[in-house]
């Protein structure tokens, strides 16, 4: 038999467990870490560059740990978390969205989290080569994967940037989405004519300034994209059950 006072006290202590406060999670903090960390990626790499620039007789080379381009690295794994943790936060979006809206929203975190992994895998540079071999691209188009990534993020920008638009903080996710591509896509074209127009390589020092603008802008978009993310999400209310 459940006496009135504990009756009470049941329905205090559930009342108390309805009225807990929210997680708050403080993104400024975070993100401002990451603005952080990037700098001190970027400032590594474009100082070995420049030691060897101006140091032609000594014979030096840039380290293959601070380049922002090379495989197994801090700054490859530091990118890959970076786009890693866009992906979910769009998941996160993508759940709590309407059913109309919703398989937008699960292609952009989908698209994101194949980001995160190419980071780490190459793969995109795989699909370039192929493309480059078959198709003898050369100049600009040394670099082929640009062609089907440009036609694929043509396709998205059509199908959902009215849609991020329409969000808060959805100018700030399309200014970090513009970053992103133009370093992803527009200075890899550049790189391609450096590489297959004037004749450079991918170790010397014009090659490897492009290529830290290219991964610095990628790495800022992505930070910036985040932080718009984080403004979406935080009108997002999901129940676990």
């Amino acid at each position: 038999m459940t006496t009135p006072r504990h009756a009470i006290a049941t329905r205090t202590a559930a009342a108390g467990q309805e009225e807990q406060p929210p997680l708050v999670l403080r993104g400024r903090p975070f993100l401002r870490g990451l603005l952080v960390v990037t700098l001190l990626l970027a400032v590594a790499h474009f100082a070995a560059v420049g030691a060897v620039w101006a140091l032609p007789s000594a014979n030096l080379h840039v380290p293959d740990a601070v380049k922002l381009n090379a495989e197994s690295t801090v700054a490859t794994w530091f990118s890959s978390a970076l786009h890693l943790v866009n992906g979910l936060v769009l998941a996160v979006l993508a759940a709590g969205a309407t059913r109309r809206e919703r398989w937008r929203w699960i292609v952009l975190a989908a698209m994101v989290v194949a980001v995160s992994m190419d980071e780490v895998s190459g793969f995109h540079e795989d699909v370039s080569w192929l493309m480059h071999t078959h198709l003898n691209t050369t100049g600009v188009l040394t670099y082929a994967w640009v062609i089907p990534a440009g036609a694929i993020c043509a396709v998205v920008a059509v199908a959902c940037t009215r849609m991020v638009l329409c969000r808060p903080g959805g100018v700030v996710v399309i200014l970090g989405a513009a970053v992103f591509l133009f370093g992803a896509v527009v200075m890899e074209v550049v790189e391609g004519w450096w590489i297959g127009g004037s004749g450079g390589t991918t170790e010397d020092a014009g090659f490897l300034i492009l290529n830290g603008i290219e991964e610095t802008m990628e790495m800022l978009g992505a930070i910036i994209t985040m932080s718009g993310l984080f403004r979406m999400a935080s009108g997002v209310q999901l129940r676990f059950r």
